[in-house]
């Protein structure tokens, strides 16, 4: 548990009307075991349990003096896993922390170093909510050595610690300073999305309805809020109502989601976009088209740092024809920043994306010249400048220009550099 600095209680209690108080937290007994979850018939559960909102129950096991129940979320792009302590079972006057691990375990005949391995954050076992949920990348899962004839198995360990009260004196300033523990509102807000309890309003996208409240998404959206709430008692949406989603995946949309309610990207997010650029190019891409659609200024910045450190010679085209839509002008900057090497240059104008960038947006191309010229004006080298556009003129030329009008550039290029 975090302690609160004393100084910022101690100005509210006379110093010297403090008493002692007894208080002190130590961790006295630890009971750990395991339990195995088997699932059998995998493809048959995934068709069964079609949407994000229909899970399959373990049978209720004991462990550590708790019975607990695990409940598997098959549909989506991650397989969550809920692990819940039966509510009747806690005993709300003593104080228990608990860690969970997961273990995604190989099939016989392979080392059990292969296994997959997630670890999780000691709590309290009163506060175990919903919104607890741990996930596993669908095609972790799906690997053949954790999938064999339709099945896997998962091992969770749960280990319960016990506290007790142990002898010391501190003030009462310092005590006070212990109860206040680190906010946990987007954690109750994720529980109001996860179990969509009070929600006002429904969106459908693709094939998928998600539930949320409305007074949420119009404090987090300007956008939201117009759509919700509008600008009179008349044009507000009535309870109940569905909102069609057009040109957004179902993922991305949820993925919005969560970050309106808990200002932070999903656990899945960071589990399954951890690797090569190419991976984490495409849903950082969604996310900022969502949050620029939307409004949502901060997901739109996180976004762009995201795609800034993803900026190299095959996604460059795409990154900055990207920031050119959605008004970007920092990514923007650096993309035009990275190439105005012309060696760089050269290699961005062979790669896929850049046809559609200079035929979409021709003032892109005009001010990676005025990068370059002003690079090479710095060096003094008025040659590089004409043969690095001579080169580019000729790779682009089969695309954009035709071939007269390119033999004329390099004509009054090689003039040039004569006259140089």
């Amino acid at each position: 548990m975090v302690m609160a600095p004393t100084s910022s209680l101690s100005r509210a209690v006379r110093p010297e009307n403090l008493e002692s108080t007894i208080i002190a937290r130590k961790v006295v007994e630890s009971r750990k075991g395991s339990y195995p979850l088997k699932v059998l018939g995998y493809s048959s559960l995934r068709k069964a349990l079609i949407g994000v909102n229909n899970c399959l129950s373990s049978q209720v096991f004991g462990i550590g003096g708790f019975n607990w129940i695990i409940d598997c979320y098959p549909d989506g792009d991650h397989i969550a896993f809920l692990v819940r302590p039966v509510r009747s079972n806690i005993n709300v006057k003593d104080v228990f922390l608990v860690k969970i691990s997961l273990t995604l375990l190989v099939q016989d005949g392979i080392k059990a170093s292969s296994n997959y391995h997630l670890e999780t954050d000691i709590v309290e076992v009163a506060e175990f909510n919903e919104f607890r949920r741990y996930y596993v990348g669908r095609k972790t899962l799906e690997e053949p050595k954790f999938l064999k004839n339709d099945s896997f198995t998962i091992r969770f360990t749960i280990e319960v610690m016990k506290e007790y009260v142990n002898l010391g004196e501190i003030s009462k300033v310092q005590y006070c300073s212990q109860l206040v523990k680190p906010s946990n509102l987007h954690q109750q807000l994720i529980s109001l999305l996860e179990t969509e309890e009070g929600a006002d309003v429904s969106f459908q996208v693709d094939d998928t309805t998600f539930q949320a409240h409305k007074f949420v998404l119009a404090a987090r959206s300007p956008i939201f809020k117009a759509q919700l709430c509008g600008t009179s008692t008349n044009n507000t949406i009535e309870e109940d109502y569905e909102i069609q989603v057009e040109d957004m995946d179902a993922w991305t949309f949820n993925a919005m989601l969560h970050f309106l309610y808990s200002d932070s990207l999903p656990e899945f997010y960071e589990l399954e976009h951890k690797g090569a650029a190419s991976t984490l190019l495409n849903p950082a891409q969604r996310l900022l088209v969502a949050a620029d659609r939307y409004g949502i200024d901060r997901l739109k910045h996180i976004c762009e740092l995201k795609l800034y450190d993803l900026i190299d010679v095959d996604n460059l085209a795409r990154i900055l024809t990207l920031a050119e839509q959605h008004n970007c002008p920092q990514l923007k900057a650096a993309c035009i920043e990275f190439v105005k090497d012309p060696e760089i240059l050269g290699a961005v104008v062979l790669t896929e994306g850049f046809e559609h960038m200079v035929k979409s947006y021709p003032a892109v191309l005009k001010q990676l010249r005025q990068k370059i010229n002003q690079a090479n004006s710095d060096s003094g080298s008025l040659q590089e400048k004409g043969k690095s556009w001579l080169f580019i003129a000729r790779l682009i030329s089969p695309h954009f220009l035709f071939s007269f009008v390119i033999d004329a550039i390099g004509r009054f290029l090689k003039a040039f550099r004569k006259g140089i």
